[in-house]
């Protein structure tokens, strides 16, 4: 308690002002998400879209004045990057994980699979969980108006079964049983 008689916030859920605004649309991760991950794959190296969450969520991190884009990344990556810009963050993931400097990464991104960012880097991962409910964020005590999902290169097998339970879970990078249009026209066999 302070000498004004407040109760001090607590370090992993005061994240004022964290929620987008016209200048900033930069948001915390709650805790109850970042931390079961972090157990299960055995913590995070890196965050390289860091500085909103009030408890830093990884042993490394790039706040916006670092500028994460123009660092090198590495191991075990955190990544919820801003969600007015998301295409280069998941491309520069895609780079170095494919590259080898990045062993496994876990991201967060708002559920929205017509997006070009998506398709070319977002699906790129080995499992992708759409989670159940929507409070994953910190702030305003309410929750967003979108839905969440993770994808997770490398995951291990503690990580697939938490996620699991979180929601309905898509392998896209194996998922090789995809129907296309071509692929459902009659051929003349079957007429």
């Amino acid at each position: 308690m302070s000498d004004t008689g407040e109760t001090a916030p607590d370090a992993d859920t005061d994240a004022s002002g964290w929620w987008q605004t016209d200048t900033n649309d930069e948001v915390a991760t709650a805790p109850k998400l970042w931390r079961p991950i972090a157990e299960r794959i055995g913590g995070f190296d890196l965050d390289p879209a860091a500085g909103v969450e009030p408890t830093p969520i990884a042993d490394d991190r790039y706040t916006k004045a670092d500028d994460g884009l123009a660092q090198p990344w590495y191991g075990t990556v955190w990544l919820n990057p801003p969600f007015s810009e998301k295409t280069p963050w998941y491309r520069r993931l895609v780079k170095f994980y494919n590259a080898g400097d990045v062993d496994r990464a876990v991201a967060v991104a708002t559920v929205d699979p017509s997006a070009d960012w998506f398709h070319n880097w977002f699906a790129t991962a080995d499992e992708i969980v759409f989670l159940d409910g929507r409070d994953w964020y910190l702030g305003h005590g309410s929750s967003p108006s979108f839905s969440t999902m993770l994808g997770a290169w490398n995951p291990t097998p503690e990580l697939s079964a938490w996620f699991a339970t979180k929601g309905t879970v898509a392998y896209p990078a194996t998922d090789d049983a995809q129907t296309t249009l071509t692929d459902m026209q009659p051929n003349a066999d079957d007429t």
